[in-house]
């Protein structure tokens, strides 16, 4: 009997399908294809060279280096957030935090794997799990604040332009869009400053999953999110008191994302099109908005999808889908290929830290 059961336990064993092998493939071969697609269609990249349009390269220069100073400034902010609990915390270290985060973030769904794939990095460089966490989320609020705040000066700012180019569905994605973003600060700023009332709802919705059997070890799920929210609480609590820190994240965080939105404008202009680099920033904040609720790495299909919307006013169909080849090129593959020979983890580590635990089981 128990020879038979071992029998059917290794049958469904071998017939496990390799949902995550499959997903990658799935989202290979669709990045293969928008490539393909983008150089080869009719008004491809190809139709663009034989136009005879002349592209100025010093404008491809420029995406390339606005790009290149928003993972920068990223690197500057990762470092003066750990520098105020980390006093030798060096800019080499930084400089390897932000990559790995920046490679975690572009190949994994709805860039999940970034942040907990810092924390390794940096447990591993002498920082502890604790301290890198309340960092990286300080860092998150700091970048959804600004998120939001760019997202209203673009609704406010263009919002007769954009209503008159976009179809109704556009604008639900837009709203819903604005309003992930919103809630996520109102979450964030409930565990800031309203810890009690966050810890409840937390611990109770960790005990409803283990009654339906979906967690287990809840009593150690509770533990190990009561002392992530205290270290964060208190974490914020010493960076609210750091009022020149503050308005210092602040001030990068605005100009790396601006400098991130500077890309198509740019572009643009490689392109030989004249256009207001007001109206490119408040276009190139709707679609991160609008393609990050896609949950694919990159946001792979959406992200090219949203850019043909909003920028369509813009660029012609001779130059459009050539526009989004350069645009995916430089902000997501290329973030890829410089950020890669970053991400090399060392062999996994025997821990009883609770935080760098579930770091460590993302790797899986």
């Amino acid at each position: 009997m128990e020879n038979k059961e071992l029998a059917e336990t290794k049958k469904e064993k071998k017939f496990r399908i390799p949902w995550g092998l499959l997903f990658n493939i799935t989202i290979i071969s669709l990045t293969l294809f928008l490539i393909i697609f983008f150089i080869f269609s009719d008004g491809g990249f190809i139709d663009l060279i034989d136009s005879g349009l002349e592209i100025h390269v010093v404008w491809l220069v420029a995406a390339v280096f606005v790009h290149l100073l928003n993972i920068f400034l990223d690197m500057m902010v990762i470092y003066l957030f750990i520098k105020q609990s980390v006093p030798d915390m060096t800019i080499g270290k930084a400089i390897v935090a932000s990559m790995t985060g920046q490679f975690f973030c572009a190949v994994t769904p709805s860039a999940s794997g970034g942040q907990p794939m810092q924390i390794l990095a940096l447990s591993r460089m002498g920082v502890k799990p604790s301290i890198s966490t309340s960092a990286l989320i300080q860092k998150f609020l700091v970048w959804q604040f600004t998120m939001v705040a760019y997202c209203i000066v673009a609704v406010v700012a263009r919002f007769s332009f954009f209503s008159e180019h976009l179809d109704p569905a556009m604008w639900v994605l837009s709203i819903v869009g604005f309003a992930a973003q919103v809630i996520m600060i109102v979450i964030l700023l409930l565990a800031s400053f309203c810890k009690p009332l966050i810890l409840k709802v937390v611990k109770g919705f960790i005990s409803l999953l283990g009654k339906i059997h979906i967690l287990h070890n809840v009593d150690q799920k509770k533990k190990d999110v009561e002392e992530t929210l205290n270290s964060f609480h208190e974490s914020n609590k010493t960076l609210n008191k750091n009022k020149p820190l503050l308005i210092k994240v602040y001030v990068i965080t605005a100009i790396q994302m601006t400098a991130m939105f500077l890309v198509p404008f740019c572009i643009a202009n490689s392109f030989g099109i004249k256009c207001n680099v007001f109206d490119m920033l408040c276009a190139q904040s709707y679609v991160s908005m609008v393609s990050s609720l896609v949950p694919l790495p990159g946001g792979s299909g959406a992200a090219e999808y949203c850019f043909s919307v909003f920028f369509g006013a813009y660029f012609t169909e001779i130059t459009i889908k050539s526009a989004i080849l350069l645009w995916r090129t430089i902000t997501y593959y290329g973030t890829i290929a410089i950020s890669a020979p970053f991400a090399w983890l060392k062999k996994k580590q025997d821990t009883d830290d609770p935080i760098l635990s579930a770091a460590e089981s993302t790797l899986k």
